[in-house]
This record gives C-alpha cells, sequence and structure tokens, in this order.
C-alpha cells in the first residue's frame, strides 16, 4: 500500500515539476512577442515621437496625454516614472542625458529621457491582442493535461496487472484450476497476486488430493464389498452348518476389514481439517513411551515380539500434543511388527529444541525408491498386497500428518538391527513450550 501511495506521489510531482519547468517557459517562448532588433529600432523611433509630444506638455498633463494616445500602441503600453526611482550607471545616466534611449536589465524595458524635467518614458510590458488570456488558458490546459497524462501512466500498470488477475480469477473459476497470475515481483500487485497464486496452488493441490482420495477409496472398498457378497451368495447356498459358518466368519472379517478401513479414513481427514491444532501438554516422556507400548504389549504377545526401549536423558519433559503423538508412534511400531522378525527397538533422545524418536525392526527393511511415497496415503509396497499384512496403506499417511501437524518430521532410513529405521523429530521449542504452559494453566 506504501509503495503504491509513494509511486502516485512521485508521479504527480514529476508531472508537476515538467509542468513547471518546461510546459511553462515553452509556451511563454510561444505565445509571448519578443522584440527583434527591427522592433527595437521602431520602438524606439514611436518612443521618440511620445517624447517630442510629451515635453511640450505641462509634467501634470503628461500622463492625461499619454492615457489618450495608449490606445493606438496595441503592441506596447507606457508609463511615466521619475528620474531617482530609477537605479542606473553612469554610462546610463549619460546616454540619457544626450537623448537616446537606454535598454536596461529588465527584458524588453527602455526608458527615455523627457526634457526639460526629470521623468522618464518607459516601455511597460509587450502586448498582443488576447495573448495574457491566451497564454493563461492554454498554459493551464497543459499543466491539467500532463497532470493527468501522469496519473494515466501511474494507473496504465495497475489496470493492466489487475486486468491480468482478474482473467485469471476467471479461469480458475471456470475450472482451469492450473491457471496463475504469472506476474512479477515489481508489480503493484504483486502481494495480491502472490496470495492468489498460493491459493491457487493449495485448492489445486487439495482438489487434486481429493480426487485421488476418493478413486483410491472407491478401489479399497471395493475388494471388501465384492467378497462380501461373494460370501453372501455361497451363505445362501450353503448345505451344511459347517460350510455356513466359514462363510459368515469371512463376512465377519470383511466386516472387520471395512470397519478399520473407515476409522482409519476418519482418523487421517480428521488430523487435515483446518483450525484443528494441535493440542500441547508437558509430556513426561518415559510415561508416554510405557503407555504406547502397553497399549500394543497383547498384539506384540500374540506375535512373539519384544520390544527394548531406551529414553536418554531419563526423566526427560517434552511439550508436545500427546493423542497426535501416541497415534503416530502406535502406527509406526505396528508397521514394525508387521515385517519384524523378532525384535523392535525404540531410542528416544531430546537434544536441544528436538525431541527425536527411533523405532528400530529387524524385518525386511524398505528399498530406498521407496522411502519418500510410502507416506503417501493408500500407497503399499508390492509385498505388502496380501490380506494378512497388507492393510490400506494409510498407517504411515496419518503419521506424517500427525508428525507435521505438530511441525516435526518423519524419515525411513535403514536399521543397524538389519530391518527399517523409522524416525520422528518434534520440536520442543520455547515457543511450543510456553504455549503447553499456558493451555495447561
Amino acid at each position: 500500500m506504501l509503495r503504491t501511495f509513494y509511486k502516485l506521489y512521485l508521479t504527480l510531482i514529476a508531472s508537476i515539476i515538467l509542468a513547471a519547468f518546461v510546459v511553462v517557459p515553452g509556451m511563454q517562448y510561444m505565445l509571448i512577442p519578443r522584440l527583434t532588433p527591427s522592433d527595437a529600432n521602431d520602438l524606439r523611433s514611436t518612443m521618440y515621437i511620445l517624447r517630442d509630444m510629451l515635453s511640450v506638455q505641462d509634467e501634470a498633463k503628461r500622463e492625461k496625454a499619454l492615457d489618450e494616445v495608449q490606445p493606438t500602441l496595441t503592441m506596447v503600453r507606457f508609463d511615466l516614472l521619475d528620474r531617482s526611482s530609477v537605479v542606473l550607471t553612469d554610462d546610463q545616466q549619460r546616454h540619457l542625458d544626450l537623448g537616446y534611449a537606454v535598454d536596461i536589465d529588465t527584458p524588453g524595458t527602455i526608458l527615455l529621457a523627457i526634457p526639460p524635467s526629470h521623468q522618464l518614458l518607459r516601455t511597460r510590458d509587450l502586448q498582443a491582442p488576447g495573448a495574457s488570456s491566451l497564454f493563461r488558458v492554454v498554459a493551464w490546459t497543459v499543466v491539467v493535461a500532463m497532470l493527468l497524462g501522469g496519473l494515466f501512466f501511474w494507473l496504465r500498470s495497475h489496470w493492466r496487472d489487475l486486468e491480468i488477475l482478474r482473467e485469471a480469477a476467471q479461469r480458475f473459476g471456470d475450472g482451469q484450476l492450473h491457471v496463475r497470475s504469472g506476474l512479477s515481483a515489481r508489480s503493484s500487485v504483486a502481494p495480491l497476486a502472490t496470495r492468489f497464486d498460493s491459493m491457487a496452488s493449495r485448492i489445486q493441490t487439495l482438489v487434486s488430493t481429493q480426487s485421488e482420495m476418493i478413486n483410491a477409496i472407491s478401489h479399497e472398498l471395493r475388494t471388501p464389498i465384492a467378497r462380501f457378497g461373494f460370501a453372501l451368495a455361497l451363505l445362501k447356498s450353503a448345505r451344511d452348518e459347517g460350510e455356513r459358518r466359514r462363510h459368515i466368519a469371512a463376512m465377519s472379517d470383511d466386516m472387520a476389514e471395512l470397519d478399520q478401513l473407515v476409522s482409519e479414513l476418519l482418523s487421517y481427514g480428521a488430523l487435515g481439517q483446518p483450525g484443528r491444532d494441535p493440542e500441547y501438554c508437558q509430556v513426561d516422556i518415559a510415561e508416554f513411551i510405557d503407555s504406547v507400548i502397553g497399549s500394543l504389549a497383547l498384539e506384540m504377545e500374540a506375535r512373539d515380539i519384544h520390544c527394548r526401549v531406551t529414553i536418554l536423558p531419563t526423566g526427560a519433559m517434552a511439550p508436545i500434543d500427546p493423542k497426535r503423538s501416541a497415534r503416530a508412534l502406535i502406527n509406526i511400531v505396528r508397521n514394525a511388527m508387521r515385517y519384524g522378525r523378532s525384535q523392535i527397538n525404540i531410542t528416544v533422545t531430546m537434544t536441544g529444541e528436538m525431541l527425536v524418536i527411533h523405532v528400530d525392526d529387524d524385518g525386511i527393511g524398505v528399498p530406498e525408491a521407496d522411502r519418500k511415497s510410502i507416506f503417501e496415503p493408500f500407497h503399499r509396497l508390492d509385498r505388502s498386497r496380501d490380506r494378512s499384512t497388507g492393510g490400506f496403506g494409510l498407517g504411515l499417511a496419518i503419521v506424517r500428518r500427525a508428525i507435521t501437524s505438530q511441525g516435526g518430521s518423519v524419515e525411513v532410513d535403514d536399521s543397524p538391527t538389519g530391518g527399517a529405521r523409522f524416525t520422528l523429530r518434534l520440536p520442543v521449542s520455547t515457543d511450543v513450550e510456553s504455549t503447553a504452559n499456558t493451555k495447561a494453566k
């Protein structure tokens, strides 16, 4: 806003200066007549005639006599003044005494002495018929035109950029989500254009993500629903009780799978809702890890998996969102349980302003080419697409959304135990800690 105001201010100042120092002098040069050498000689001849006429008049009557002949002298105006009121050089005094007309410093002004007195006949100014009023009208017209031209020049870039932005908004509204304004940072509406481009990018990403989500959800729902329908058809044609029970058990598994899918979809969607900020509070890290491992103890026991936890330093406290962090860590540990063999190591360290959690397993690991894509929703490795280990491809997507919503990051690498190492990083800066203390109070 200030930059726009400064540009307008400088444009007006430049227009006024241009009008004052270029237009007005130029108009004066074009419209106000100048004395040529021939005109000067004619003017002196006229003055000599007026001197002869006025010299025979009394000094009291000379002014009246000059006013009577003035209308016939359309190009020049004359007046009378006392010789003592004019500062003259000795040379100019001598020329006046000799009866010559004398030019003084004021342009277009000539003096001539009227004997026998101390009065001088002076040319006052040059007047062409209507020149004065014409000059004022034309000069002000040109000045106003200059100001309007400056304003037009200033507004032209604004209008052009606003038209570009308006056209981009119209095309974007018509469904061309790839359209951007393309205005440079030097544009006067650059902040607005930047906001528009940022908004358009977010909307395009959101629409694309939602479209992909809908397609993926449709695909994920189709399989259990098809299996459910097939089991239902088999149930209707079953001949004995044992066969019917097998089909009912299969249908129950399909219903459980649908319920799990809906649950994960709701969790993933809830984490991405705008306006739902993390709820920070001071958490004892040892108690937090213990509660997460405790919730998975039965699953670990059933799979015969042992978990070892190391926390440094002991008694560490950190301001985090316990719900989001617990959901992320549970998903990571379950992933390690699914692909690991017998051992899971959880290492927690807090250095400086970062809480770091490593989860190592002794499973098959993650290929380097897939380490970024596995955090995308509904992305699963080829070997995980069977029903026993596959899942829905939302667990790691939920992990990333739960951690990044707190300003953290998640990554996967090779583990010292031979499998995969998932690393969660959560900031525990002063700003987050003060927010957590405020909410705790």
